[in-house]
């Protein structure tokens, strides 16, 4: 195999003596006498063809031969990136061929195409922005040869969700109500509310760092940049009557 130790042993009979010659490349290896009986230890730097003579002794009987050193290509000791994602991930690719001498990443999104060089171990953050499949194509170069392992991401959207803690609340009339939720899944969220909660906005505690805005009635989480459908959730308030003076 190239760039290891292989290991040629002669074995002659009635050989008194012999000589070996080993060439590859054009240059010598080894030359000079050996035993009748001996093993030779032989390290090939390139996968051309090694070229034997044997001369034994007397008689000067020549043996020629060749051999073809055996190239290894690299392996993949780790690959590890998830078969499913959701749009706006941050997903790690993470890969390690001790063997090899770099790394290439290829991604095929769609129509889009890209390529990220790296080293025989190495870490890739991918951020999928768009819903269908994603191969990833890993290319391990090695000296004389390459490895190529594939993976196929699925990337979905995640489907926007709004909890709302007691969306119906009742109260005395000019009694503040304060109303909590959480919003998930959604790259845009806002409020819609009559014109009296016109300030509504300036007291609103957001979570998940989204961006919103209020103008009219309920809570709604826009994703019409990746599938076209809104999710709508509802609170109220009920105004609780204090009592009636009937008519005389």
């Amino acid at each position: 195999m190239v760039g290891v130790l292989n290991t040629l042993q002669v074995k002659t009979r009635h050989a008194e003596g012999a000589s070996l010659r080993i060439r590859q490349d054009g240059e010598e290896l080894f030359d000079g006498d050996i035993p009748p009986h001996a093993e030779i230890g032989i390290v090939p730097l390139t996968p051309a063809e090694l070229v034997v003579s044997l001369t034994l002794e007397p008689g000067r009987v020549v043996h020629n031969f060749r051999i073809r050193p055996q190239v290894v290509a690299p392996e993949f000791s780790k690959i590890d990136v998830a078969r499913q994602a959701f749009v706006g991930d941050s997903l790690p690719v993470v890969w390690d061929a001790p063997s090899a001498t770099s790394v290439t990443l290829q991604i095929e999104d769609g129509d889009e195409r890209s390529e990220h060089a790296g080293t025989s171990a190495g870490v890739f953050m991918l951020r999928p922005t768009r819903t269908g499949p994603i191969l990833l194509r890993l290319v391990a170069q090695g000296p004389f040869a390459t490895t190529v392992q594939t993976r196929t991401i699925q990337v979905v959207a995640p489907v926007p969700r709004i909890v709302i803690e007691r969306p119906v609340q009742w109260g005395n009339p000019g009694t503040a109500v304060t109303f909590h939720w959480r919003v998930s899944g959604a790259r845009e969220a806002f409020i819609e509310a009559p014109v009296r909660w016109r300030d509504l906005w300036r007291r609103a505690r957001w979570r998940d760092d989204r961006r919103y805005r209020a103008d009219g009635r309920g809570i709604s989480s826009d994703r019409d940049r990746m599938d076209g459908r809104r999710y709508t959730e509802r609170f109220s308030t009920i105004p609780r009557v204090i009592g009636s003076l009937d008519e005389p």
